[in-house]
């Protein structure tokens, strides 16, 4: 289980874990990370149109664009991205500021890459959380979760095959000896 994920986010009633290996060392990952186009994938572009979610949201600095909160980032080792959903979409705070909210109008979430060495091989995980504060944000989000949550786990999925894909089948991933 994620440590750092808890410290941003103490509890939560709804979570998404999805992991792969890719044949390549963690820098090589963590660069594509950040690198992949996932609008590559017609599911995740269709998914993202019926969700109403920004076309912008194609990649890394996309999701940051788009409402996401970089709380944490360690190169090599883990991404963590925050996100406040309000009754007028996705809030925008530092990283301070998301830790320390307690406003009930809020959903509060983390999503992270977590990279870990196997060998000359990374493993590879994703991780979502959420917490709802309050009895009908979670009724309303459950509604929602049962509607979402088998599309969301097969974007996760796409986006780490998308990135294992192009790590192993790109040259500039490839460490020089």
């Amino acid at each position: 289980m994620p440590v750092k994920l808890a410290w941003w986010l103490k509890e939560h009633q709804f979570s998404e874990y999805h992991e792969i290996e890719i044949a390549r060392e963690a820098d090589r990952v963590f660069e594509a990370i950040k690198q992949v186009d996932i609008s590559q994938s017609r599911i995740i572009r269709i998914l993202f149109r019926i969700r109403g979610l920004p076309q912008g949201m194609s990649n890394f600095y996309g999701f940051l664009e788009n409402g996401f909160i970089l709380l944490e980032e360690n190169e090599n080792e883990e991404i963590i991205f925050g996100f406040l959903i309000g009754w007028t979409g996705l809030a925008k705070m530092s990283p301070d500021e998301f830790k320390q909210l307690q406003d009930r109008n809020y959903i509060k979430g983390v999503w992270n890459f977590k990279l870990t060495p196997v060998g000359g091989k990374t493993s590879l995980s994703t991780e979502t959380r959420v917490y709802c504060p309050t009895m009908l944000s979670r009724v309303r989000f459950s509604i929602y979760w049962f509607v979402i949550s088998r599309f969301s786990g097969l974007i996760r999925i796409i986006m780490l095959r998308l990135i294992k894909k192009q790590v192993e089948l790109s040259p500039q991933y490839v460490k020089a000896n």
